[in-house]
């Protein structure tokens, strides 16, 4: 292979990790005390399930002497499984191995949860999207093109919508940083001196093996191009020049970032004991699961929770799973949300019914745990996509009129319900119908575009954004009163801040550049006689910003206090 690459770590993973690590250790101390007790197959069947989950989470990770152990007890649990080997053979085996588990866990910093420092290649490691949301850190790009000046001035402008990002001039400069950083993407030039193109693909498609996503940045475009990227595993293809605003976008969607939080599962099942399996490996998947006994509480809490996907037991007393399923479809919300039964009923007749029903899918409860949850994210990353179709406006990628309202309307029902604190954000872009007079509106839908990517990037993933109208935008600030909202809008020390952010991007159009600022009018939500009203206050507050001249931020206020 042309690019023989080592990487060598030795960091203690995240206090968070270690956190979780013990929690799924407690749980396979209960499950294995009980199958060893027993000597019961049924109850060694989850204890194993939930050896290969934690196997699962943690192999992303260099931590050989962990994987080891979970490998060994999986080997034994499948020796009693298959009768090669008896319960009184196995379990002094597996014993000893939970004993080591269980030190390890209560010396601090835990041995098992420090990589090692032994060399391993790209093959050994997963996907680097997903050490960056354990991690909790900006994602890191790497762009190498050998055209200098283009190259970190595309830097710059990427960084801005927060991400940390480093320039590299060759190939084997980035190789030589690799060593001692983690990168998430790299942005690659495919011609560039000193390096034949096959070369280039070839260390794409290590890049690619390593878990590091590539997007291939070059000035030709043409089939054979696109085959070579396809097989070597590049994620997406740019063709110079464009827009920084389309690269972002792409980088958003290489890198998953439309995913701003765990998805949401409700799951009812009448067994306790079910609920708890299925929740810790659910979680371990990224998953947030909200596990109910009965139809009549999960309907109870759905306006807290608003799913992603509802996850049913087919049978169960006074109100079956298929009943549950008919009485979800009845509410407008939930209309492109998945409904699946798990169900150990495997007629053929039994699925058909779900599925005239209003389910989406049928899984038999004796599928192999990890082949669920592969079906159930396979499901909800579909019904995401065609959600975020549905719900977004075409040109900013944000919230459309509709959902936004709809957002800001569940917003304030919440607030009541909580005592939350909730704030209605109103921004209007200045000077906007010069924008279109001057330059044309393709030039005022790149302006759009870019403040609907900056938007997205910069909010928290608990909060809504959404256009209102025109230039017109909505955001709806969750567990914020509006003297927080203002310092969010405004913040100086932080480089990325939106409105600041947006007053410094250059936008191009018929070799034309030009900036464009906005104005921002705030209410708070919460105790507020209703939406309309807020939304009224919020309006008021902007046009004053507006009045004050311009590229301000204003918080509403009534007579008795200004």
């Amino acid at each position: 292979m042309f690019f023989a690459i080592v990487w060598r770590a030795a960091i203690s993973l995240p206090s968070e990790f270690d956190a979780k690590f013990k929690v799924k250790l407690k749980i396979l101390m209960a499950l294995w005390a009980e199958a060893r007790k027993q000597k019961s197959l049924a109850l060694l069947e989850p204890f194993r399930c939930n050896v290969s989950a934690m196997a699962q989470s943690v192999a992303t990770f260099a931590l050989s002497e962990l994987q080891d152990i979970l490998s060994n007890i999986n080997e034994a649990c499948s020796a009693i499984e298959s009768k090669e080997k008896s319960f009184a053979q196995v379990s002094p085996d597996i014993d000893v191995l939970m004993n080591k588990l269980i030190s390890s866990a209560q010396k601090t910093p835990n041995p098992l949860l420090i990589e090692s420092d032994e060399s391993f290649n790209f093959e050994s490691v997963g996907d680097s999207t997903e050490i960056a949301a354990k991690q909790n850190r900006r994602m890191s790009i790497a762009i190498v093109d050998d055209e200098k000046s283009t190259g970190m001035a595309t830097a710059a402008l990427i960084s801005e919508f927060n991400f940390n990002v480093e320039y590299f001039e060759s190939v084997n400069e980035l190789i030589t940083r690799l060593t001692s950083v983690h990168m998430d993407l790299v942005l690659l030039d495919i011609t560039m001196p000193g390096i034949s193109t096959d070369q280039v693909f070839e260390f794409a498609a290590t890049l690619n093996k390593r878990g590091i996503k590539v997007i291939s940045y070059s000035g030709l475009f043409n089939f054979d191009m696109r085959l070579a990227a396809v097989r070597a595993g590049v994620a997406d293809f740019i063709v110079k020049p464009t827009s920084i605003l389309g690269i972002i976008e792409k980088i958003n969607r290489v890198l998953h970032l439309q995913k701003t939080r765990d998805y949401r599962i409700v799951f009812i099942d009448d067994q306790k004991s079910t609920g708890d399996f299925y929740q810790t490996i659910l979680e371990d998947a990224e998953c947030e699961v909200y596990f109910m006994d009965s139809v009549e509480k999960m309907f109870e809490g759905l306006d807290d929770i608003y799913p992603d996907l509802f996850l049913l037991d087919m049978n169960m007393p006074e109100v079956n799973g298929l009943e549950a399923a008919k009485m979800i479809r009845q509410q407008k919300q939930f209309d492109f949300t998945p409904i699946v039964f798990l169900t150990a009923d495997e007629q053929i007749e039994t699925k058909l019914g779900a599925l005239e029903g209003g389910a989406d899918d049928v899984i038999a409860k004796s599928t192999p745990p990890s082949l669920v949850i592969k079906l159930l994210l396979t499901r909800l990353r579909r019904s995401m996509a065609i959600r975020e179709f549905v719900s977004k406006d075409s040109l900013t990628g944000v919230l459309n009129h509709g959902q936004i309202m709809e957002a800001a309307m569940t917003s304030f029902r919440l607030s009541e319900r909580q005592k939350s604190h909730v704030s209605i954000a109103m921004l209007d872009l200045d000077h906007f119908k010069s924008v279109n007079d001057t330059f044309g509106h393709a030039a005022g839908d790149k302006v759009l575009s870019g403040l609907g990517q900056l938007l997205h990037r910069s909010l928290r993933s608990t909060d809504h954004i959404g256009r209102y109208g025109g230039e017109e935008f909505m955001i709806v600030l969750v567990g914020s009163t509006a003297e927080e909202s203002i310092q969010k809008l405004t913040s100086i020390q932080k480089l990325t801040s939106i409105k600041n952010a947006f007053a410094g991007i250059d936008f191009e159009f018929k070799d034309k550049r030009f900036r464009c600022t906005f104005s921002v009018g705030i209410a708070n939500l919460d105790n507020n006689e209703s939406l309309p009203h807020a939304i009224n206050q919020a309006d008021q507050a902007l046009y004053v910003a507006k009045k004050g001249g311009r590229n301000l931020v204003t918080i509403y206020q009534n007579e008795e206090n200004k």
